[in-house]
């Protein structure tokens, strides 16, 4: 099976999901040596890492909710020609129609909606907040398989977009 993991995020440097993203990845590759990984990632951490001969890595220095993410990485995604792809975050470019699985995290952000969780202006948190839940609802329903890290984040998931319980999966993190 070709896979391809989204490792953008790479890293405990910035963000909880970037730990999640580098010890999904390490794991993996210690664990099977079947499947072929292709795997996207920052220039950040390109050059550092080294990975076995069912890897490869591939530079895709986009940021994350960026325009580009959206337009481009599809047609980048498209070229590799994969069976499965794991998004281990939500942004999963809304114009990408492959098979995907995707891991979310938590719906804290579905859960304030008067702007109380950002910096951003007002005006400016609604547009966003409306990009943020269209991205959300495509990685939710376009998926084949949502990871989750609890029950309590499954039976949120369950609940607000209204999917079967079969199609989410609970994995603990750490």
């Amino acid at each position: 099976m070709k896979i391809l993991i989204d490792a953008r995020l790479y890293g405990s440097k910035d963000t909880g999901i970037g730990r999640y993203t580098q010890k999904l990845v390490e794991n993996l590759i210690k664990i099977d040596s079947k499947n072929q990984y292709i795997i996207f990632l920052r220039k950040n951490n390109f050059e550092s890492l080294v990975f076995p001969k069912n890897c490869k890595k591939v530079l895709v220095d986009i940021k994350h909710y960026s325009f580009e993410e959206q337009f481009k990485m599809p047609f980048i995604l498209n070229k590799y020609k994969v069976d499965i792809i794991h998004f281990p975050h939500f942004n999963v470019p809304l114009f990408y129609f492959g098979k995907y699985v995707v891991t979310i995290h938590d719906l804290i952000m579905h859960k304030f909606k008067d702007g109380s969780a950002t910096t951003r202006k007002f005006p400016i948190y609604q547009i966003w907040r409306f990009g943020y839940h269209l991205a959300f609802a495509k990685a939710v329903l376009g998926s084949v398989k949502v990871i989750v890290p609890a029950y309590t984040v499954k039976d949120e998931i369950i609940k607000y977009y209204k999917i079967k319980s079969n199609k989410v999966e609970v994995t603990y993190e750490g």
